[in-house]
């Protein structure tokens, strides 16, 4: 709503009075020459009575010559102005030679020149053209314009002897009438138009332009001009001021103000940080002024004017006018309701439909706004949303059906609503974000209403960016409120921002962040973010939610180093809320290679619908693009699935760091309370997972395996009452995949899963000398998550040796091959789970470990070490 300000006119007492010149006093003294002595008061073939005006200069070539009276006084908009007076054309008109009488001009004679700037209206013959019409035309500047045409034609109907009479009038509103009458007084000819804009009604003004033979021609008398005439001692005075956009203002005077109007450093904002850039006169009385920023919205501005003064130097000084700019900002507007998949229908029509809402307690004209659906747009008619109203959005075509409900504006084209959702977007006519979301049919919460005919609804309007769990499906017995309150509608408060998503590197200069919700206000705010300790040199929106954002680095990225990106405490989401994640881990990333990354926990026998997991870890002290790694299966024929990529969009996994990749991370963090969410992400499908035994591999871009884990029910601690739910962690990240031995079941304590973060069974590499090391000198194998089970780990001279790990009994009884024939390099970890050759658990006892070692130049090395095994 743009507001007006009206402000207090000053009206003087109008006095109507008239100026009369019959020229017998033989003289033209009131009169003002563009070129003195080129005409004189005469008696030669005067019109009426003794003298009449006359040109009397005899030019050896063609001219232009002109005589003006002034017109002192004359208020032309404040009441009716008449103009009458004789004139005699001795020479038939051409546009070579013709006459103009300037009824009004804001130009003198002496400046007149042909009357080429002069503003103002002139009645005439063969101002333009050569058709010998009689006409009013208004001029501004060079700019000519009929007003009013006669239908006679003078060198017929009037010829070059006749004395002819003209009477022109104006009303205060703008409407001209003039009529042409011979010596008889007989009217010949009347005519009438509008045109209400004025100029400086500052001269009366006889133009002639002649041929060097056709001078002295020209005579005029009796003129009598009757208005409203007064003595202007009074400044000018603002009788509007009208907003015309962010930035500037339009300012209406009632009478010409002074050049001096035309400078900006006469004006000054009560804003210290704007101010007026450039000054423009529309017309005489209409002046545009330009900020250099935007006005301050919602609230009072005040613009001082420290002088105004009219072309008589009355003047008035330190004019404050106030005014209230309003504009729509981001989330002042916002969709209330979707309904995408309307049928089958309960009672509602069954077609498509949007809802938007103003939430705020101002007026917005919706002009030229634009609804943004996927990649088609569709523009908005003029159309005022009051405050608190709601108004729907459908296909031109179904206006109709929806009126009924409320306020309808039909569009067209309305854009297609798909069942899945895509990015909806409510923009201003300059593009500027008002709102947006993209809506998903996992937002009904019910399965039955997903299935169509009914409608999504906002739960608080107060909250337009909080989506996921701000929006269900309607509880309205018609499927939908459209044009009304939802039936959803109460209080829904937004409390969390999660805060940064994702931060990538596209070079070394630029980096893309990602933000879980939109935020408004980070555009050129470079002082908010830093990479380390270095500011960043810009920040630009890349998305048309603003959730992503491209930031220039002021220092350009090494390769493979870990970065840190940091937020300022500044920023917010729309709700006011701090950023959860305001710190954010990232660097240009290397080339992906064998065991750089690795199968770290796996998920493929869940609860009744609960889906797959796969966890990735990265051993390596590489930054991994982890979209450039792929995940497949290989089935029992040795045949490999399709490939699936493990993220769609591109994210640096940082070295020691997990990855987990589900197609439900939702359900996955609700059933493991010790999942890790931020290490938990959303894949399309992953690969075939069967329950009793499956073959997984990874591979990067060039389809070069990374790693391969072959696994199976067995694997799982014996002892579980069931296996459903429970996924296989393994010891070490680091430690080969391929060896069922470093695979073993999640604890119970950590809820049978750790997605996203340490293993529950995880294994820290001990810090020893020794070449043979156990994680503990006890076990207790019962699967709570503390020593159930034995890490031997092995630290060897050379690369080849060969190693044997036994259990046995304290009677020495042959217990389990822990392993056999190991090719450990220089190095190697085992594990026992505490159970015997059979697949059982042993009993509680003390258990000797045999450790046998074969290199390749011949020797022996063996050692015995003693676990106890304690069952409860």
């Amino acid at each position: 709503m743009k507001k007006i300000i009206l402000l207090a006119l000053f009206m003087p007492v109008m006095a109507y009075g008239q100026i009369i010149e019959n020229f017998e006093t033989g003289t033209d003294a009131h009169w003002t020459q563009g070129i003195d002595e080129h005409w004189q008061a005469d008696t030669m073939a005067s019109l009426a009575g003794t003298f009449s005006l006359h040109h009397i200069f005899d030019n050896t070539s063609s001219g232009s010559d002109c005589i003006g009276l002034p017109l002192t006084g004359l208020h032309p908009g404040e009441g009716l102005t008449r103009w009458e007076f004789l004139i005699r054309h001795g020479y038939d008109p051409s546009s070579s030679n013709n006459w103009a009488i300037y009824l009004m001009s804001d130009t003198d004679p002496v400046s007149f020149a042909g009357g080429a700037s002069v503003k103002g209206y002139a009645l005439g013959v063969n101002l333009t053209g050569y058709d010998d019409t009689l006409r009013l035309w208004k001029i501004r500047g060079g700019s000519i314009s009929v007003v009013v045409t006669c239908p006679l034609n003078w060198q017929i109907d009037i010829g070059t002897s006749e004395v002819t009479g003209i009477r022109a009038e104006r009303t205060e509103s703008g409407f001209w009438s003039f009529s042409v009458y011979n010596h008889d007084k007989d009217v010949i000819c009347t005519a009438t138009g509008f045109d209400n804009e004025l100029f400086n009604a500052s001269w009366f003004i006889l133009n002639y332009k002649y041929t060097s033979t056709r001078d002295r021609l020209l005579w005029l008398d009796d003129l009598e001009i009757n208005g409203i005439f007064y003595e202007d001692n009074e400044p000018p005075e603002i009788t509007e001021c009208r907003i015309t956009g962010r930035r500037s203002l339009e300012i209406t005077f009632d009478e010409e103000p002074s050049d001096d109007i035309l400078l900006p450093s006469n004006f000054f904002s009560d804003d210290p940080d704007n101010s007026v850039t450039g000054v423009a006169r529309k017309t005489e009385t209409i002046y545009n002024l330009e900020f250099a920023g935007n006005f301050i919205n919602k609230i009072s501005n005040s613009l001082v004017i420290n002088s105004i003064c009219d072309r008589l130097d009355n003047c008035i000084n330190d004019i404050r006018i106030s005014f209230i700019p309003v504009w729509a900002e981001t989330g002042d507007v916002l969709f209330s309701e979707i309904m995408a998949d309307p049928q089958p229908a309960v009672s509602l029509p069954g077609k498509e439909y949007l809802e938007i809402t103003n939430r705020t307690q101002f007026h917005y004209d919706l002009k030229d706004w634009i609804l943004t659906i996927g990649d088609q747009d569709a523009h908005f008619p003029h159309i005022v949303l009051d405050p608190g109203d709601h108004l729907i959005l459908c296909s031109i075509a179904d206006t109709s059906l929806f009126s009924k409900y409320g306020n309808t504006v039909g569009m067209k084209p309305f854009p297609a609503l798909t069942d899945d959702g895509k990015m909806t977007i409510l923009s201003d006519s300059l593009g500027n974000l008002i709102h947006g979301l993209e809506y998903s049919s996992e937002w009904y919460g019910s399965k039955l209403k997903e299935e169509g005919g009914w409608s999504l609804e906002i739960i608080d309007v107060n909250y337009p960016f909080f989506t996921e769990g701000n929006w269900e499906a309607s509880s309205s017995g018609r499927g939908g409120t459209p044009g009304s309150v939802n039936s959803v509608s109460r209080d829904n408060q937004d409390i969390i921002f999660t805060g940064i998503t994702n931060v990538f590197p596209e070079d070394s200069m630029t980096i893309s962040i990602q933000f879980s919700e939109t935020v408004i206000d980070l555009i050129g705010e470079n002082g908010r973010i830093t990479i380390g300790d270095d500011p960043v040199y810009s920040v630009s929106p890349d998305d048309p939610l603003r959730r992503r954002f491209i930031i220039k680095g002021a220092v350009p990225l090494v390769s493979e180093q870990v970065y840190t990106l940091h937020l300022s405490g500044e920023v917010e989401d729309f709700a006011g809320n701090l950023p959860v994640r305001n710190n954010f881990r990232f660097g240009i990333p290397g080339h992906a290679k064998k065991g750089d990354v690795a199968f770290n926990e796996l998920l493929f026998n869940p609860l009744p619908d609960d889906p797959d997991y796969i966890e990735l870890c990265n051993c390596s002290d590489k930054i991994i693009d982890i979209s450039r790694l792929y995940l497949a299966s290989i089935n029992e024929t040795g045949d490999t699935s399709g490939i699936f990529q493990v993220s769609a969009e591109p994210r640096c996994l940082i070295p020691g760091t997990f990855y987990l990749a589900t197609t439900d991370p939702d359900k996955v963090t609700g059933r493991y309370f010790t999942s890790e969410k931020e290490n938990i992400f959303s894949i399309h499908s992953l690969p075939s997972m069967p329950d009793n035994r499956g073959h997984l591999i990874l591979l990067n871009r060039e389809l070069d395996i990374i790693d391969e884990v072959i696994y199976s029910d067995e694997m799982h601690y014996p002892l579980l009452g069931g296996k459903e739910g429970v996924s296989l962690e393994k010891i070490r990240p680091e430690a080969a995949s391929d060896n069922s031995l470093n695979w073993h079941s999640a604890s119970e304590s950590s809820g049978w899963g750790t997605p996203g973060k340490e293993n529950s069974v995880y294994s820290r590499v001990p810090q020893s000398e020794d070449q043979v090391i156990f994680s503990s000198g006890r076990i207790s194998p019962d699967n709570d998550g503390y020593e159930d089970f034995l890490v031997i780990d092995l630290n060897l001279e050379g690369l080849r040796n060969i190693v044997t790990v036994t259990a046995f009994d304290e009677t020495g009884s042959f217990i389990r091959k822990i392993g056999e024939n190991l090719l450990a390099g220089n190095g190697a970890s085992l594990v026992w789970d505490g159970t015997a050759d059979d697949g059982n658990l042993v009993n509680t006892g003390i258990y000797i470990i045999l450790i046998e070692l074969y290199n390749d130049k011949g020797k022996t090395k063996t050692w015995k070490k003693v676990c106890t095994v304690i069952r409860n």
